[in-house]
């Protein structure tokens, strides 16, 4: 009995326990949180330490360097036309609706390179209805976005359902579907957009227009859709575990449809901002977004729309910075900045896909938890 009873008082309670019964290996909120920050910044730290062992080969001073580089993307002086962050947030606008679409995709666990094909789309869609229809300006705009993000939303449904109805790979899909895109977009004549259907600028001798306000508002409405809703939990959850959702009563097709559906029409809302706010007539080629940017964006963001929103501005910033600073005042190729945004992409993907594993990269994409 007296050993019993020893026995009884030597075994420790959760009110010894300094930990009050919570497992000691996970993490306490606020250091999850900064190794969630680390984790996005850590690509950078590793980008802007490769550039500068090529900023010393071609024989410069790579502080100084980099000092010019995001002066001249990231400063704001007094006077019209001389604050580079009102030019950086322009280029970030369609960068942030184009990694909010990659977001998206690699969410909903496909993996879409089709954002280029989407835009022009969407581009297509804004110049004829900015250029043929007679409305008021303040419904002029709103209808031809509104069209953009529609034809997106069509044509990104394309791979979707070439995917789960004829097993199409997506990566290809999505990628042969971009010069399709501008072939056939080629084909229809677009006139120059009314002033009525125009984005006015927010300031004097800029193009900076109510198109940044669209994608933050897009941004903070993907978050909610995505972890807020149910329809988002199935998305991810599908993904995540796609027998699980199968055995679980979750339909097959619907997660998918949806998330292109959702991804085509935020590519295609920015090929609207960019032609209505910036060109106010259709192009082809984008300056401020290339064929890869919503991936590199998606990734580095670590797929949370915060993470996107951020990531965006820096390689806006670092596109300006680059042919201002780099090119004009240091006479160092631009061609530099790239190199920083591919060292960037190469990082996060060696850290993002060594996680994976050697899973499913759609699927391992995907699971990531919310900053």
């Amino acid at each position: 009995m007296k050993l019993k009873l020893s026995r009884i008082a030597s075994k420790p309670s959760l009110n010894d326990d300094p930990l009050n019964g919570k497992d000691p290996l996970r993490l306490p909120p606020i250091l999850k949180t900064l190794k969630q920050i680390a984790r996005l910044l850590l690509p950078v730290l590793l980008s802007l330490l490769a550039g500068a062992l090529l900023i010393l080969a071609a024989g410069q001073n790579p502080l100084s360097t980099y000092a010019r580089l995001f002066e001249a993307g990231f400063s704001c002086h007094p006077g019209p036309g001389r604050c580079a962050l009102v030019t950086a947030l322009q280029f970030a606008t369609p960068l942030i609706l184009s990694g909010l679409s990659a977001t998206v995709a690699l969410r909903g666990g496909f993996f879409s390179i089709g954002q280029v094909g989407q835009m022009l789309f969407g581009a297509a869609a804004a110049s004829w209805l900015g250029g043929t229809l007679s409305l008021p300006p303040g419904i002029h705009p709103a209808v031809a976005l509104v069209g953009a993000a529609f034809l997106g939303c069509l044509w990104g449904l394309v791979p979707a359902l070439l995917k789960h109805f004829i097993g199409v790979n997506e990566i290809i899909a999505t990628l042969l579907l971009n010069p399709i895109a501008s072939i056939l977009v080629g084909l229809v004549w677009l006139p120059r957009i009314e002033a009525s259907a125009r984005l006015a600028p927010l300031m004097p001798g800029s193009k900076l227009s109510a198109g940044i306000f669209i994608a933050l508002a897009a941004a903070l409405l993907i978050y909610l859709f995505l972890w807020r809703t149910s329809r988002g939990m199935e998305i991810r959850a599908s993904a995540n575990a796609p027998r699980f959702a199968l055995y679980g009563g979750m339909p097959v097709h619907r997660p998918v449809l949806l998330t292109m559906a959702v991804s085509g029409a935020l590519a295609g809302l920015a090929g609207g901002v960019e032609v209505l706010g910036v060109q106010y007539h259709f192009i082809s080629n984008f300056s401020a977004v290339n064929d890869f940017d919503g991936l590199i964006i998606a990734f580095a963001g670590q797929l949370h729309p915060a993470g996107v929103v951020l990531f965006a501005l820096l390689l806006g910033g670092l596109r300006l910075g680059s042919l201002v600073g780099l090119q004009m005042l240091s006479g160092i190729p631009r061609e530099l900045g790239g190199a920083l945004i591919a060292f960037m992409l190469i990082f996060v993907a060696t850290s993002r896909f060594s996680y994976g594993n050697g899973r499913n990269t759609s699927q391992s994409v995907a699971e990531t938890s919310p900053l």
